[in-house]
């Protein structure tokens, strides 16, 4: 039974009519995995530039241009032991837009089923936009697929449901006049480091491998949280983010005079809610502050997408985001 299933499975390693051409024809003639040979070695070689995009898809699809579990290099564990796995909610108690408030928050976590506490998992936290909640964001982002492949644990967050005047709504802290203190005293930095604390005493995470990412309104808390916190935080991942409204621009280029914050910027160029512009300020901030493209930063600026999260892409920023580990916990098998 075994080998009359092997036998009838359809292989479409390089049935591409263009195949072996010493050309990547997928682009234009080709199914992706089609044309296996000539893909994986112009993915092998291709590094994206400011302004080519062409290859992201298939080479963030490719199966050469992706890290096997051999290949993976972990970090400094928290040696949490126990843990359920599988999609779960949770809440912790954080401090409120005021020091002395307590309140309750809501998270939502996603542990691969695979998940083995002898070898430390990263984690990602996805943060929703305006008035989004946790409860279709896996959906959304079509992370938990890409959580299963690359074994790793997502968190959900979950906004408070916040008094904005004449109505009330799920929102994130963006805005450093909307509570007590500076901005590293967000509330909502707090609320993720609580709940990061408390996984930590579950699952065995890479602290090396604590990574921010958000949608809109979401993926300006992930760039404020991994720049006031890069003790905790190796990265963002800012998918149509901002700064200038919250005058967060100027706080990022003073925090990039003394040290780089690992970033993905991810932008259509036909947003109509949050425009464009908003990440092509952070990517001149980079290299205003003379850091090097792909090594420090990388920005895909997608034409004729708008306000969406571009799940496309997530294999290939997960790729870059693991190759960019936190230092200050990386083991000699941590870093690169």
């Amino acid at each position: 039974m075994i080998w009359w299933l092997l036998a009838c499975t359809v292989d479409t390693t390089d049935v591409c009519p263009t195949a072996k051409n010493d050309t990547c024809d997928e682009l234009n003639t080709c199914a992706l995995g089609t044309d296996t040979t000539d893909c994986d070695a112009a993915c092998r070689k291709w590094v994206p530039s400011d302004n080519d995009f062409r290859m992201a898809g298939v080479c963030a699809l490719d199966d050469g241009n992706m890290v096997t579990k051999s290949e993976q290099r972990h970090g400094e564990g928290t040696l949490g032991e126990g843990g359920l796995t599988g999609s779960y909610d949770a809440t912790v108690t954080v401090r409120g837009s005021r020091s002395s408030d307590l309140v309750d928050r809501q998270y939502r976590v996603y542990v691969p089923r695979r998940y083995d506490p002898s070898s430390p998992v990263p984690l990602l936290f996805a943060l929703g936009g305006f008035t989004v909640d946790m409860y279709w964001m896996s959906e959304f982002t079509e992370l938990n697929r890409m959580a299963d492949r690359e074994d790793f644990i997502v968190v959900y967050g979950h906004p408070e449901w916040r008094d904005f005047g004449s109505y009330d709504v799920f929102s994130w802290y963006v805005y450093n006049n909307a509570f007590e203190g500076d901005w590293i005293d967000n509330p909502d930095i707090a609320y993720m480091e609580s709940v990061y604390n408390d996984l930590s005493t579950q699952y065995n995470i890479d602290k090396s491998r604590v990574y921010t990412s958000g949608h809109s309104r979401g993926a300006a808390l992930s760039m404020i949280a991994a720049f006031e916190r890069p003790d905790l935080f190796a990265g963002y991942w800012a998918q149509a983010g901002f700064g200038s409204s919250n005058d967060y621009n100027l706080r990022i280029e003073e925090l990039l005079a003394s040290e780089p914050i690992n970033g993905v910027l991810i932008h259509g160029d036909a947003d109509p809610d949050v425009r464009v512009v908003e990440s092509d300020t952070i990517h001149d901030l980079y290299k205003a502050a003379d850091y090097a493209y792909f090594e420090d930063w990388l920005y895909f600026r997608i034409p004729g997408a708008t306000h969406e999260w571009q799940s496309h892409l997530n294999q290939e920023t997960w790729n870059w985001l693991y190759d960019h580990p936190n230092s200050l916990y990386a083991t000699n098998g941590g870093a690169q």
